[in-house]
């Protein structure tokens, strides 16, 4: 539920902040089209906002910082969490490293039998072991991915506060549809001229699809996993739960994630070619419903009249 509130504002924000002159961008409303060098916005952008900030877009510029910052520190921390899954690791090669030299002999079935599944426990918890450090390693590298994406995403709408961009004058909304069908592009948003949503439509397609083939890997790797596993027949001393569960749930996790940020990519792909059929379809509104008086003396009279242009 979280996630989904987390893309309707996401969805409701581009419409939001796209939109040039607004009181989210505290620049007077008047005719008169400011411009700025797009390449010193570009390099004032690399500081998350940079741009934004310096054309007094502040909502924007805040929006960009805020979000590096929290993308930022949720990286950090899950490349904390993957440097120290190793400690884990090491945890129990240490332990099956001592059972090994503690071996017992065959004779005695009953303690070889024991010690058997001890190494055989000690095996399977080293390979789950680096199983969790390579999902820890996919999800920072994730968040990394993410923070990219929304860098670029801050870069672009830089350029496109500048006056400098523009899109076509009467853009057509089949033409810009079919543009925006072209993954990871955003290109019916720049046909437009939408420099915003240009680059939230790249991000989060980019992002999105990477982080779902990162648990697509995920997901062939715990296979993998328990299959060279399986291969020693001592395999099968383990307990239901060690032998199968353990490796069905992990399974299971990889899976549900990769749907989850599939089906985000799915979504954003939408919303790509919906919002460029709209914003090309509304482009020329306020001069195709514009409605104007006219007062001519007719016979000593005056004749009162209105244009409706549609």
């Amino acid at each position: 539920m979280k996630k989904i509130i987390i893309i309707t504002i996401l969805i409701f924000s581009a419409n939001i902040f796209a939109v040039d002159k607004s009181i989210f961008s505290e620049i007077p409303e008047d005719d008169s089209v400011q411009t700025f060098n797009p390449f010193k916005l570009a390099s004032l952008s690399l500081i998350p906002g940079g741009g934004q900030l310096a054309t007094k877009h502040f909502t924007k510029g805040f929006l960009f910082l805020g979000s590096e910052g929290i993308i930022g520190w949720i990286a950090v921390r899950q490349r904390q969490d993957y440097h120290k899954s190793y400690q884990n690791i090491y945890r129990w090669q240490d332990s099956l490293s001592t059972k090994r030299n503690d071996a017992v002999s065959p004779s005695d079935t009953i303690k070889w039998k024991a010690w058997v599944r001890d190494t055989m426990y000690s095996a399977n918890k080293i390979a789950q072991a680096e199983f969790d450090m390579k999902l820890n390693r996919a999800r920072f590298y994730n968040a990394s991915a993410l923070f990219g994406a929304v860098g670029i995403w801050n870069l672009l709408d830089a350029i496109g506060i500048s006056g400098h961009v523009s899109g076509v004058e009467n853009p057509n909304p089949r033409t810009a549809m079919a543009l925006s069908a072209i993954p990871f592009s955003g290109a019916g948003q720049f046909y437009n001229g939408e420099w915003f949503k240009a680059g939230l439509v790249i991000a989060t397609q980019t992002a999105f699809v990477f982080g779902g083939t990162q648990f697509q890997i995920m997901m062939r790797k715990s296979e993998k996993y328990r299959e060279e596993l399986a291969t020693d027949s001592n395999f099968l001393l383990l307990d239901r739960v060690d032998r199968n569960d353990v490796w069905r749930d992990r399974y299971r996790n990889a899976a549900q994630r990769r749907t989850m940020f599939f089906w985000y990519s799915v979504i954003f792909y939408i919303y790509g070619m919906t919002d460029a059929y709209v914003d090309a379809s509304l482009h020329n509104f306020n001069k195709k419903f514009d409605i104007t008086a006219d007062f001519d003396p007719i016979d000593n009279g005056v004749a009162v009249g209105f244009t409706w242009k549609f």
